[in-house]
């Protein structure tokens, strides 16, 4: 019983913190060693309530036959952002300050933490709004399955803890190092199990196309940052769907 409660105590640890979905702070365990024992794997597992979610409020949209469809796709654009509370956004625009400002490790690890916004952090804010807009639009229109939409969330925060799980950290007291440090090898066959429940019920080749995201965006942390953070997390949640979403359309129109 006492391990049922760590998984839960740790579930809503990860469920409060990528998400603005109301949990009463009393049943929040603390962020210690013991709260944050299961946190990886269930960050994976939070990704499945983001894809009920997300199917949940795409059948709804898919209702309204005579609204736009341009409008549908910036209503589920929104619903997925405030899911999050721009929180995943956020640190895609910081990732993007840092990325392209072409400085050394330690100056971009420090743009990381800068609150203000520059100019690239808004031009990837600006992209992945539209695209995600676009993207949905064109999956109302072309009637995607709603199943296999719903898996992408799934995909997108399994990839998350993956990332948390096995990267090295580019701080040493950043968010990724208080988060992950109750980590351990043997979660990853968890990952291992419930990611071949998403192939087998997506299919391979959006397996395959998450797998590339997830090693490209992995080479990159490790090269340009010498590790992961809690920013570098949240980009890759938003880059990872937004690659999925237009495989999606690509595999609808091939």
């Amino acid at each position: 019983m006492e391990d049922v409660n760590k998984i839960f105590g740790s579930f809503l640890i990860a469920l409060t913190f990528i998400s603005v979905i109301p949990v009463p702070q009393k049943f929040i365990p603390s962020w210690d060693s013991r709260g944050l024992r299961w946190f990886c794997p269930m960050l994976a597992v939070s990704g499945g309530v983001f894809g009920v979610l997300w199917l949940g409020v795409w059948v709804l949209l898919s209702g309204f036959v005579g609204v736009s469809g341009v409008l549908r796709g910036f209503v589920m654009m929104l619903f997925t952002l405030g899911l999050t509370g721009g929180l995943h956004l956020d640190g895609l625009m910081d990732t993007c300050d840092a990325i392209f400002s072409h400085r050394d490790r330690e100056t971009r690890i420090k743009i990381l933490s800068d609150t203000h916004a520059g100019s690239f952090a808004v031009i990837g804010c600006v992209v992945v709004i539209l695209a995600k807009t676009l993207l949905f639009f064109e999956l109302f229109a072309l009637r995607a399955n709603p199943c296999t939409l719903s898996l992408i969330p799934a995909y997108s925060r399994v990839g998350m803890a993956v990332l948390l799980n096995v990267l090295p950290f580019a701080k040493s007291g950043g968010l990724a190092a208080t988060l992950g440090a109750s980590r351990r090898r043997g979660d990853n066959f968890f990952f291992a199990v419930w990611v071949s429940v998403l192939c087998a019920a997506g299919g391979v080749r959006e397996c395959v196309v998450w797998v590339s995201v997830l090693v490209m965006w992995g080479k990159l942390c490790v090269k340009v940052f010498g590790g992961i953070t809690g920013d570098l997390l949240g980009a890759f949640v938003e880059v990872c769907e937004v690659i999925m979403l237009l495989w999606m359309v690509i595999e609808r129109c091939i």
